[in-house]
């Protein structure tokens, strides 16, 4: 039977990777990237303070991984179809973009800098990681939520050129951009309600900005879709840049959106104003409705108890 060897030195001496003893840690970084690996010697009970690179082999499985990793991890362009066998806790960035990956599972549960899940072929992100210390990229994959996401991500979240009909699911707050372009939106209710950066959504089937966020520190771009109002666009940069089509421009009465209309422009449009003040009537009469539907309920909770009338 052949005997399996895969060199690594440290402080001198050599060892065999495919035989590790129990609990040995690594000072530095192992690379075991582009060896024509099938399969990880198995370094489960090893512990590595630096980087674990496996990319560009032919790995089918994570099985055998280190038991926890300090710096980074890459296992990208592998034909992995889960993340099953992946340390739980890596104090870096994660990447494990342009393999199979049909799902999340196996995940690690903390990642200290980004994920990058992106170029796969996920449905879902369930099982990915609950805590993300940076950026979050799921983009070119084949979800349709983002049921699974973080609830906060610090940095960058990008899950543009997906099959997304929902933003549910996703996170509530993005420190820096958030890019959800090229999907199949019609609405942005689930949106994140804060965006410290650009928020993108053009070429998606969006027919309302409603649901968009509250704030957004950057510009907003929602161009190629099917808008007939910006009515919903965020209202607390003054100074932010939106961006959208031609028609959509001159229906509020600017030339062309290639250099964008600015927010306390678009703000005094008259057009703008028209919209504003529709809404708000219009928001008026269902606070109406609603009242005296809720009054309706009372009224009839109250006759119920009076004749101790059962619900069948």
């Amino acid at each position: 039977m052949e005997v399996k060897y895969l060199e690594f030195e440290q402080d001198g001496v050599k060892y065999n990777l495919y035989d590790m003893p129990d609990g040995f840690v690594v000072k530095g970084d192992l690379n075991l990237s582009s060896k024509d690996l099938t399969e990880l010697p198995d370094l489960s009970k090893v512990i590595v303070e630096g980087d674990f690179f496996c990319d560009n082999n032919k790995l089918t499985s994570l099985k055998g991984s280190p038991q926890k990793v300090g710096g980074n991890y890459t296992c990208s362009a592998n034909v992995i179809t889960s993340l099953v066998g992946a340390p739980q806790e890596v104090g870096g960035y994660f990447e494990c973009s342009y393999c199979a990956l049909t799902s999340l599972l196996g995940a690690p549960r903390k990642v200290g800098e980004s994920f990058d899940c992106s170029y796969n072929k996920l449905r879902s992100l369930e099982g990915g990681p609950e805590q993300v210390g940076k950026d979050f990229e799921c983009d070119d994959n084949n979800l349709t939520s983002l049921k699974g996401a973080p609830r906060e991500v610090s940095g960058t979240f990008l899950c543009f050129k997906n099959e997304l009909v929902t933003l549910e699911g996703g996170p509530q707050k993005v420190g820096e951009a958030f890019n959800c372009e090229q999907n199949k939106l019609t609405t942005l209710v689930g949106a994140p309600q804060e965006v410290g950066g650009d928020f993108y959504c053009t070429e998606n089937n969006l027919n309302s900005l409603k649901g968009a966020p509250k704030t957004v520190g950057g510009d907003m771009l929602c161009g190629d879709n099917k808008l007939g109002s910006l009515f919903w666009v965020p209202t607390l940069n003054p100074d932010m840049m939106v961006y959208c089509d031609d028609d959509m421009c001159k229906k509020y009465g600017f030339d062309t959106s290639e250099n964008g209309i600015a927010y306390k422009d678009l703000m005094e449009s008259p057009a703008y104003k028209s919209e504003a003040a529709i809404y708000r009537m219009s928001a008026k009469k269902q606070e109406e409705k609603q009242k005296i539907l809720e009054k309706r309920k009372s009224e009839f909770a109250a006759f119920k108890k009076q004749f101790s009338i059962e619900e069948y």
